[in-house]
């Protein structure tokens, strides 16, 4: 019978052995094809280079992307529905009305890339870096968003309906006009927050961080402040009809104004700013 201590230096050497094999790479085929000539749907280009690259309408449909280097590349209105972009280095990339419906972005960089206009609808984007990206005007619905990094981001006009944007970072980004209708925002920092005309009707607060964040003009009915933090934030305008979560000691810390719709039995300070 072998001894316990060569079964453990057997398990030792293969478990040493396993990180002998390089790491899985693009296919060379591939990654010539997608040089030529843009196009390379469900082709396996993990770990490979497109940075610097310029290719408007390129179909990378179902692709596989993950940890590739993408770095201020020029994929406007590039078809990346389903791909997986876990990982991906897109800083700074131009994704202006690219179709990434339902692609996999998790732990993906996007600071400061452009996606404005783009589709991002169901697509997963955990953990990813979206600081001071462009994201106007950009279908997010139903999409996930847990533990995003998107400080000092425009989601102006943006569709948010329906995501889950649990611990999300949203300091001082632009989401006016943004739809935001039955999101998910527990435990949100939306500090200092530009939310004016957003529709967040439905929205799920339960203890995000609303200080200072503009709510003017803002449709929050049936949203839920539970646990909230409103400190200084103005609803000047805005319609709370129906909110849950709020009491009285919340509000005299935040303000309105005459037209500020809130729920029956409370008031709020008028903003002197």
């Amino acid at each position: 019978m072998r001894s316990i201590k060569s079964i453990g230096l057997a398990a030792v050497a293969i478990s040493l052995g396993a990180f002998a094999f390089p790491a899985s790479a693009a296919d060379k085929s591939h990654q010539a094809r997608f040089n030529e000539t843009g196009s390379c749907p469900k082709c396996d280009l993990r770990r490979g280079t497109m940075n610097w690259m310029s290719f408007e309408r390129a179909n990378l449909e179902r692709a596989m992307l993950r940890d590739v280097d993408g770095k201020e590349a020029q994929l406007r209105y590039a078809n990346l529905s389903r791909a997986d972009l876990r990982r991906a280095d897109l800083e700074k990339a131009d994704l202006r009305g690219a179709n990434l419906s339902r692609a996999n972005l998790a732990g993906a960089d996007l600071e400061k890339a452009n996606l404005a206009g783009a589709d991002l609808t169901g697509a997963e984007l955990s953990e990813a870096d979206m600081e001071k990206a462009d994201m106007s005007a950009a279908n997010l619905s139903r999409a996930t968003m847990e533990n995003v990094l998107a400080k000092r981001a425009n989601f102006a006009g943006a569709d948010l309906s329906e995501t889950d944007m649990t611990r999300i970072r949203l300091e001082r980004t632009n989401l006016t006009k943004a739809s935001l209708q039955k999101a998910k925002l527990k435990h949100a920092d939306m500090e200092r927050a530009n939310l004016t005309g957003a529709d967040l009707r439905d929205a799920d607060l339960e203890g995000a961080r609303l200080t200072r964040a503009n709510f003017t003009g803002a449709m929050l009915q049936d949203a839920n402040f539970d646990d909230a933090l409103i400190r200084l934030a103005n609803f000047s305008g805005a319609d709370l009809t129906d909110a849950s979560g709020l009491d009285q000691d919340m509000l005299d810390a935040a303000c309105g104004d005459a037209k500020t719709i809130l729920p029956k039995g409370l008031r709020v300070p008028v903003c002197t700013e």
